[in-house]
């Protein structure tokens, strides 16, 4: 059975998108239409110019640019109830970096057109995405370096931080990720295959890196993990 999201649900979801008033988000979502990406399907791909951004629903989605040798490497990743595609809305150009869904993806395909008039009257929101992109451009800077350069198990750390910089939450014994993360889904964020996305994780539960619980991950030795990107 397919899960059912409305427009203004996911809106309001959006922690970015709660700088508009109420009436905003209405109208936006009343202009906006929601849709869905099966894994290796393309939201977008680089250069293109289309009239919606993206708010995620459920499902994760990966940025990927092309290195010098060919490669795709993934510089960036979301996950629910986070927005992507908002600052190339903002300063109206393509897409400079291709969108694949990871799994199975449920998201909002947010009118430009609607949100424009919007943002340009709203301090708020244009101060909090300012911070915003500083702050992802350094990550996504980071990120490109050690997912292009870096061994399988770096790779792996590097996803598992990101989301649970977004995602996580705090256990008695650790961190523990608050979105169902398949083995699938973290090869294809990682760049790998998934035998060696098991490998990883198997080697890391037998030192009690992690522990796996229902699809969610819990970080028990978060400094070891954090050790790997050095």
């Amino acid at each position: 059975m397919r899960p059912s999201f409305t427009p203004i649900g996911v809106l309001r979801k959006c922690q970015v998108m709660l700088a508009l008033p109420e009436e905003a988000l209405q109208d936006i979502a009343a202009n906006s239409k929601m849709a869905a990406a099966n894994r290796g399907e393309s939201l977008w791909i680089k250069g293109k110019d289309v009239d919606f951004f993206v708010a995620i629903a459920a499902g994760f989605v990966k940025m990927t640019r092309s290195t010098s040798q060919g490669v795709d490497v993934t510089t960036e990743i979301f996950g629910p109830d986070q927005v992507l595609g908002m600052l190339g809305t903002i300063k109206g150009s393509g897409c400079p970096q291709a969108a694949f869904a990871v799994c199975e993806t449920h998201y909002l395909r947010v009118s430009k057109e609607r949100f424009l008039p919007y943002y340009r009257e709203n301090m708020v929101l244009k101060d909090h995405l300012i911070g915003r992109t500083s702050d992802r451009l350094t990550r996504a800077h980071a990120m490109l370096t050690r997912m292009s350069t870096s061994r399988v198990e770096v790779r792996i750390a590097q996803v598992l931080l990101v989301l649970a910089e977004s995602y996580g939450e705090p256990t008695p014994t650790g961190t523990i990720l608050t979105v169902p993360l398949t083995r699938q889904a973290l090869a294809e964020m990682a760049g790998t295959t998934v035998e060696s996305a098991i490998r990883v994780m198997s080697e890391w539960q037998k030192r009690g890196v992690i522990v796996t619980k229902s699809k969610h991950i819990e970080i028990l030795q978060l400094a070891q993990m954090e050790a790997l990107l050095d």
